[in-house]
C-alpha cells in the first residue's frame, strides 16, 4: 500500500510537459484561415465588393484609378459563387451607375450610367438625350471644369455640361465637334424612331459621351448580368502622363457618386 502511494506521490511531483504550440501552418491555422477566404469571398460575391476603374468611359464621375464600392444587395441576393438569384427586391433606375457583365465577354465587368429601362423610348438628338419623347435638359458647366484637373482623357478638347436626367444632375461630357471619331451626334442612326429597351433589361450610356463603347454600340444589359450599384469611392490613384510616380486623390476618398 505504501508502495503504491510513493508511486502516486512522486508522480503528483513530476513537472508537467508542456503542449508543443501549433505551427503557423498547421492544420488548425490553415482552416481557419480557409474558413475566413471562403467568408470574405462570398461577401464580395453577395454583398459588396471592389472594383477598380482603369478606363475614362465615365469620366468626370469615376475618374481612371478610381476604386469603388458596389453594393450588390441593391437589387437582389444570389448565392455566393453562383447566379442563382434567391431574392429581388428592385431592378436598376435611371441615374443609377450600375456594375455588370459585359454582354459580349460576361468575363469582363463594365460600368456606366442607366438612362432608360425596360419599356422606355429612347434616343439621341444633336446630343441631346430624350427618354419616352421627354428631352433631358442640359446646361453648359464650363464653370465646373475644374473637376477635369485630373482626368484622363485629354480634357482641352471636352465640353462640359450639366445634365438632368428625369430630376438627377450630372455631368456630362462632349468632344468639340472637330475632335468626333467615334460616336455621333444623334442616335439611332437613320431616321428619328426611337430605340425601345426590351423587357428585362436596362439601357447605359458613358458620362463621356464620345469616349464610351455602351449601349449605343453593343446593346441593352441584360438585369441578370447586373452585378449590383456603384455607390461610392473607396479610393483613388493614378499615374498621370508622362510622370514617374503615382498620385494620390485624397479629395476623392469616400467621395459619394450621387
Amino acid at each position: 500500500m505504501s508502495k503504491d502511494s510513493s508511486v502516486q506521490s512522486s508522480t503528483a511531483a513530476s513537472p508537467a510537459t508542456p503542449a508543443a504550440k501549433p505551427g503557423f501552418f498547421s492544420l488548425d491555422n490553415l482552416r481557419s484561415l480557409g474558413v475566413l477566404l471562403a467568408v470574405i469571398l462570398a461577401l464580395r460575391w453577395s454583398i459588396a465588393s471592389p472594383y477598380h476603374v482603369p478606363t475614362a468611359s465615365m469620366e468626370p464621375t469615376i475618374k481612371v484609378g478610381d476604386r469603388l464600392l458596389a453594393f450588390k444587395l441593391a437589387y437582389n441576393f444570389k448565392v455566393p459563387f453562383t447566379d442563382i438569384t434567391l431574392g429581388n427586391w428592385g431592378t436598376p433606375q435611371r441615374g443609377d451607375i450600375i456594375v455588370f457583365k459585359y454582354p459580349r465577354d460576361p468575363d469582363v465587368d463594365y460600368v456606366k450610367r442607366v438612362v432608360a429601362v425596360a419599356g422606355d423610348e429612347i434616343k439621341l438628338v444633336d446630343d441631346i438625350l430624350y427618354v419616352n419623347g421627354k428631352e433631358q435638359h442640359r446646361i453648359d458647366a464650363e464653370a465646373e471644369r475644374k473637376f477635369l484637373d485630373d482626368i484622363e482623357d485629354d480634357k482641352d478638347i471636352k465640353l462640359l455640361y450639366r445634365e438632368d436626367l428625369f430630376g438627377l444632375s450630372h455631368l456630362v461630357m462632349q468632344n468639340i465637334p472637330s475632335a468626333r471619331h467615334f460616336n455621333r451626334s444623334s442616335w439611332p442612326s437613320g431616321g428619328p424612331a426611337a430605340y425601345t429597351v426590351p423587357k428585362d433589361a436596362v439601357f447605359c450610356i458613358g458620362d463621356n459621351r464620345d469616349n464610351s463603347t455602351d449601349s449605343r454600340v453593343w446593346g441593352h444589359v441584360p438585369l441578370d448580368y447586373v452585378r449590383g450599384k456603384a455607390l461610392f469611392v473607396i479610393w483613388s490613384v493614378y499615374t498621370p502622363r508622362d510622370a514617374t510616380f503615382p498620385t494620390i486623390r485624397l479629395d476623392r476618398f469616400g467621395k459619394w457618386l450621387y
